[in-house]
């Protein structure tokens, strides 16, 4: 299946990859008898026969939609080196997910989230839930987006990253989004 970069079949199927690569690298490799690494990582070029298998697309085209779809993606979900490939937040599959890109971590975070989790959020703290950390955003606007996966009209919470990092709490950078293991009650607050 050849396609020309601008058509909306085109669109319509790196959305498509898009969304299973995040599935695919984050929650059932296995499903697909694809090995990833201690830290996420697999092989371009088996991730790329997944893709094309699964689409209908030459070895060449899956590679090439994926590579798009890494350096365009605002989020940043996805990272490339050395022929291979991972997901750099989100898993549930056991990864270590323990490292971080380095950067200034600001002194203030926020996390979206729906309206009826507010109250057990702010008695118990942020938890990973049903992934291995707790994402955070750097701007309100990230974390409306974000919470808008779970509610219409989300709310922000305030977290205070400077007061966790003196205290010996750890918060990694990957990408756009920042990640840590838990975030106790006594850091989060409500944005207004």
């Amino acid at each position: 299946m050849s396609m020309d970069r601008e058509s909306d079949d085109f669109n319509e199927v790196r959305e498509r990859v898009s969304r299973f690569l995040s599935g695919l690298l984050r929650h059932f490799p296995d499903r697909f008898s694809l090995k990833l690494d201690r830290y996420g990582w697999a092989e371009l070029e088996k991730v790329a026969g997944i893709v094309g298998e699964r689409y209908r697309l030459s070895s060449e085209e899956a590679t090439r939609i994926i590579k798009e779809i890494v350096e365009s993606d605002p989020k940043g979900r996805f990272e490339l080196a050395d022929g291979m490939i991972r997901a750099r937040y989100g898993h549930s599959v056991k990864v270590d997910v323990n490292w971080s890109e380095g950067g200034k971590i600001p002194p203030v975070l926020y996390h979206g989230t729906s309206r009826k989790a507010v109250k057990s959020i702010l008695e118990k703290g942020l938890l990973p839930m049903k992934r291995r950390e707790v994402h955070l955003c750097e701007n309100v606007s990230d974390a409306v987006m974000v919470g808008r996966r779970y509610d219409k009209y989300p709310v922000v919470l305030k977290i205070n990253a400077r007061k966790m990092l003196e205290d010996g709490y750890t918060i990694r950078r990957k990408g756009k989004v920042l990640t840590t293991d838990y975030v106790p009650p006594e850091y989060i607050s409500v944005h207004r």
